[in-house]
């Protein structure tokens, strides 16, 4: 049991290697895309190649960010840990829904909006429960995660990005350096705390 619940803490690193492997293999079949001009979602578009690939890339990183997000349930010491879970889990479908209601669509902008902002929620929510419990690392994903939307308005009204792509670039960092002190954390209790 504690082998596979090692393995399941691993599924939203999986979750983050799913969409960028989706975004650089679509980069790689569109020589068209100009991460200065474009936006990632312009890959599930009618007039990408193999849109299909982007779309269900989406929805597989969506589905193992669903199982990390019941992982984290599952491991929760208290309410505001299981809150995050859910949090996270909404996220995970607004995720699948980008793939779902891709670029051009009426629904596109809102579903791919309110994941990033979603899983920012999820996540700071999340450090801040960790940190609550007494570990230092969880100040550092809430920070991250609470300062991100914050940080992304102010650029925008100060200097405007220069593409979506790019906005979505450095949300993807910050949700996979999130993702990644958040998996360290887990592994190591449970190394600690054997279940």
């Amino acid at each position: 049991m504690e082998r596979i619940l090692k393995l399941w803490s691993f599924t939203g690193l999986i979750s983050l290697a799913a969409a960028l492997t989706t975004i650089f293999v679509c980069w790689h079949l569109n020589p068209w895309f100009d991460f200065w001009k474009d936006a990632f979602s312009d890959f599930g578009v009618p007039k990408a190649c193999c849109p299909w690939l982007y779309n269900y890339g989406l929805m597989a990183s969506a589905f193992f960010l669903s199982i990390y997000s019941l992982f984290i349930l599952g491991a929760s010491k208290g309410r505001l840990e299981s809150f995050a879970s859910g949090l996270l889990f909404t996220a995970s479908i607004f995720l699948a829904l980008i793939g779902v209601f891709p670029g051009g669509t009426r629904p596109h902008t809102f579903v791919s909006t309110w994941f990033f902002f979603q899983a920012f929620m999820g996540l700071a929510v999340l450090g801040i429960a960790l940190f609550v419990g007494g570990y230092a690392r969880g100040l550092i994903v809430a920070l991250l995660a609470g300062l991100a939307p914050i940080l992304a308005v102010l650029v925008d009204l100060m200097v405007g990005w220069p593409s979506a792509a790019v906005a979505e670039a450095a949300g993807i960092l910050i949700i996979g350096v999130s993702v990644l002190i958040v998996t360290i954390h887990y592994t190591s209790r449970m190394r600690n705390e054997p279940t």
